[in-house]
């Protein structure tokens, strides 16, 4: 059975473990001021321990762009995951649209945008209405 996640901004005094997890899962735009980092946590879990999976957003106007995520390797159900309950709390949010960029046609990545819901848009782009 898989444990209960929450989604939630990354908080104030994370930087450490979110900087640690990115290094071991893959390069990332981390530095980068304009990002609004998420992550997938487990909600009774330690405030050290790393989270299942990372997304990384820039508002938009009235949308938001979608600009990095990762997981564990091998876990693309967290992906997924991750996807659809970024979805969900930008839902609160005065944003209409979560816009990915195009992405490689020989990764995984357009499968794990399709089962997320996203559909593909104008300029190779994809989108969720949110």
């Amino acid at each position: 059975m898989n444990a209960l996640m929450l989604i939630r901004r990354v908080p104030a005094g994370r930087d450490a473990v979110t900087r640690r997890v990115l290094a071991e899962w893959k390069n990332s735009p981390l530095d980068e001021p304009a990002l609004e980092w998420w992550e997938l946590v487990d909600p009774a879990g330690e405030d050290d321990q790393p989270p299942g999976a990372l997304a990384a957003v820039r508002l938009d106007g009235d949308s938001v762009r979608l600009v990095f995520f990762a997981t564990p390797p091998g876990r693309r159900d967290r992906a997924v995951q991750l996807l659809i309950a970024l979805v969900d709390a930008l839902r609160s949010t005065s944003a209409r649209t979560l816009v990915a960029a195009p992405p490689a046609a020989d990764s995984d990545i357009p499968g794990i945008l399709r089962e997320a819901g996203f559909q593909p848009v104008a300029n190779g782009l994809e989108a969720v209405d949110l």
